[in-house]
């Protein structure tokens, strides 16, 4: 009974290690490089989130049907950025009531702003600036491009809290590709 229990214990144990090997391989330890595995649109990340810490990464089920999506979030106390990135032409959230402003060039890329003012307040409305995202918040949309011949992504960064428009620019233009070699 010895000898059987023997090659038993050591087949269990070599099981054992093997399996926490090949978990640690799946993972890189870097979430965006993790999620760029399987999705077929190319994923940015923000070099400068203003000193503000990740607290929260997600790929969600996109409502529309299609791929997933990724959500992630930064918070310090009242302050927030979200990006949220889906493939290009994929309707997965809706960002809410909100007034669009003038566009704005972002390292050479259009891009679509919305603060958070009551558009069903004429007055609000009317009167909303950028500067109203330092009390209401706001975001902005933009669509990057493909890179290692992945599909482009529409990119939008979201900041509330405090912030301001000067600082959701800042984010935004910070945005660089999350992987730097091809995932197959």
């Amino acid at each position: 009974m010895k000898r059987l229990i023997t090659p038993i214990i050591s087949l269990l144990i070599f099981s054992v290690a093997l399996s926490s090997c090949a978990a640690s391989a799946m993972g890189s330890g870097n979430k965006y490089v993790d999620a760029q595995t399987g999705l077929t649109y190319s994923l940015y990340k923000p070099v400068n989130t203003l000193g503000i810490a990740q607290s929260k990464f997600q790929l969600l089920v996109c409502g529309g049907g299609g791929e997933e999506w990724v959500y992630v979030n930064f918070v310090k106390g009242a302050k927030k950025i979200e990006t949220m990135q889906t493939k290009s032409g994929a309707h997965c959230s809706n960002p809410g009531l909100s007034v669009k402003m003038p566009g704005v060039k972002v390292n050479g890329i259009n891009a679509s702003v919305f603060v958070y003012c009551d558009p069903t307040k004429p007055n609000a409305a009317k009167n909303c600036k950028t500067s109203d995202i330092t009390k209401v918040g706001g975001y902005l949309m933009m669509t990057l491009p493909g890179y290692y011949k992945m599909k482009p992504t529409t990119m939008q960064v979201q900041v509330s809290g405090g912030l301001s428009y000067a600082d959701l620019l800042s984010v935004a233009r910070s945005m660089t590709p999350a992987s730097t070699k091809p995932s197959n």
